[in-house]
């Protein structure tokens, strides 16, 4: 008798995990952010997206209740086509300036001011780190070092690094964070973050691994702005075809989506985790292969992510034939792949009604 009470005791407590388990199991929001919109006057109607479980803004509209993306506004400082605007780098740029027409802009963009949406700030013409400029980001450490160096002429090449460093950061810092904090202030009630971070960087030619770098994790950890003020993070899960195979290219989704779950626990109160994806290779410009689709999708579930965000560019369908294309693949493969998402999701909830 006192075998069967400790065996039936042992169900009840085994079911009562099972049941924490998936109780805090997280549900997980796949948004649309592409511009199909463009498709109406071609006769392709995509709230179809919808029926795979898909969220997206009322009549297919880009920017609505949602989720709202904002490409590069106000006034950040920035060298373009060889042209400084407000001042060029963030320590010679107007703050002000830049806020105003941020502010400007956010509210023609998001009139409602109940938005309770997901809000995205999408500013890439440099990184606030100032050694993460490399590439054809190079030039705003060389412009930062020059200020320095016609200001002290007679300064070693070593401190005049410091001085660009500490200036650049201090106001690229100040940029980003006073930008969050008035979309915040303007739309309190809807998720605030920028594009692409936290940054991770892993298989680049920097870092050939899968988990991000040290330095990578320490520069994020210094970003004060992305999770003391912001209240989501979209990091960037983009792929390339070139390069990796499929196992590498889901392992790279993985870990940055990791990294994006480190930070999120930084914050204030958890952070929304939303990674970027896209349903193309950024080299190619091709569909995903239905394995690279499905690791879009799948990783940042199990890596711990509230949802995806599937992004696509204007470009992708501006014309009849690539609206017809995209229709296609959202049938083919990427409501297929939500539909036996949802069919493993509800094998989960008839399990957990049967405990």
């Amino acid at each position: 008798m006192v075998r069967c009470k400790s065996i039936a005791l042992g169900f009840i407590f085994i079911g009562a995990i099972a049941k924490t388990i998936y109780a805090q199991r997280k549900e997980f929001s796949v948004y649309w952010n592409v511009p199909t919109f463009q498709c109406h006057k071609y006769g392709f109607n995509f709230t179809n997206v919808a029926r795979y479980g898909i969220l997206q803004n009322s009549n297919d509209v880009f920017r609505g209740e949602r989720i709202t993306i904002l490409y590069d506004p106000g006034l950040y400082p920035a060298i373009i086509d060889g042209k400084d605007r407000n001042g060029g780098v963030p320590q010679e740029g107007n703050l002000d300036t830049h806020l105003k027409k941020f502010k400007t802009q956010l509210l023609e963009a998001i009139p409602d001011p109940d938005f309770k949406g997901i809000g995205i700030i999408d500013f890439e013409h440099w990184r606030p780190i100032f050694r993460e400029n490399w590439a054809s980001l190079d030039i705003y450490r060389k412009r930062s070092k020059e200020i320095e160096k016609k200001k002290h002429p007679f300064l070693n090449r070593t401190i005049i690094e410091k001085k660009a460093t500490s200036r650049f950061e201090k106001s690229a810092f100040t940029f980003m964070d006073d930008t969050l904090s008035l979309a915040i202030s303007l739309r309190p009630k809807a998720k605030w973050g920028y594009y692409g971070y936290p940054f991770c960087f892993n298989f680049s030619p920097k870092n050939l691994q899968k988990e991000c770098t040290k330095e990578v994790k320490i520069d994020n950890d210094r970003s004060t702005w992305m999770y003391k003020t912001g209240t989501a993070l979209f990091p960037s899960v983009y792929l390339q075809q070139k390069i990796l195979n499929e196992g590498k290219r889901a392992k790279l989704i993985e870990y940055r989506v990791l990294e994006g779950k480190r930070i999120a626990t930084m914050g204030r109160s958890q952070l929304l985790l939303l990674p970027y994806t896209y349903y193309k290779y950024t080299d190619t410009l091709t569909f995903l292969s239905q394995g690279d689709m499905k690791s879009n999708i799948l990783e940042p579930k199990k890596a711990g992510a509230d949802g995806i965000i599937i992004w696509g560019s204007s470009a992708d369908v501006n014309t009849k034939k690539k609206c017809n294309q995209l229709h296609d693949y959202i049938e083919k493969v990427i409501g297929p792949i939500m539909k036996s998402m949802g069919k493993q999701e509800s094998k989960d909830d008839k399990k957990q009604n049967e405990i």
